[in-house]
């Protein structure tokens, strides 16, 4: 009789369970159908799967206010899409970046998935990463670059997220240097454009 009562008891939190985990979580079901967040321990910046949320956090961008921006440097980044070399930090569609990857990754045009306005060659370059010859356009991370140098220095910064994406479950301090052209002081390393310059360890 009791075995009969527990196993009822189990049952009853199984079907009463089952609503809660259909439902899901509206964070994670938004980060599903976006290319950018971060929520319950996994995310994405610029397509590419995360783990680590200091990672994410290093990567990601923030609206500016010109009115409330102090530092001339800042300010005229913000105005013409470069770089404040005192503050470090670069500016791209309207939005400060502290990693050089994230900045780099943000001055191409965002391309939805369905690219109604696309041949067929920029399809398929849109989801190898790769250039569209017919129409003179590179893709990189969802997104579109006329500019080919632009285009080069795009693919190496998502191969550098790439990378950066998979140091960082061994350590995150080195995965944020990669993306940022800082140093691990865990490791004692020093890191410029994603490459390994300085390594004392």
């Amino acid at each position: 009789m009791i075995q009969k009562a527990m196993m009822l008891g189990v049952a009853v939190l199984l079907v009463a369970a089952v609503p809660v985990a259909q439902a899901g979580c509206p964070g994670c079901d938004k980060l599903a159908k976006a290319d950018d967040g971060f929520c319950c321990g996994k995310g994405k910046a610029f397509g590419v799967q995360l783990t680590s949320e200091s990672l994410y956090k290093a990567l990601e961008g923030h609206k500016a206010d010109a009115k409330k921006i102090h530092c001339p440097g800042c300010k005229d980044a913000l105005k013409t899409g470069g770089k404040c070399s005192h503050c470090n930090v670069a500016a791209a569609d309207g939005k400060m970046y502290r990693s050089w990857v994230s900045y780099t990754l943000a001055q191409g045009k965002p391309v939805s998935k369905t690219m109604a306005a696309f041949c067929g060659g920029c399809k398929t370059a849109r989801e190898e990463n790769t250039r569209c010859e017919h129409c003179n356009v590179g893709f990189a991370a969802g997104r579109a670059f006329k500019d080919t140098d632009l285009y080069k220095h795009a693919l190496a910064a998502l191969e550098t997220l790439t990378k950066a994406s998979e140091v960082a479950s061994k350590c995150e301090a080195c995965a944020i240097a990669m993306v940022t052209n800082g140093t691990c002081d865990k490791c004692n390393v020093q890191f410029k454009d994603g490459k390994l310059v300085k390594d004392e360890g």
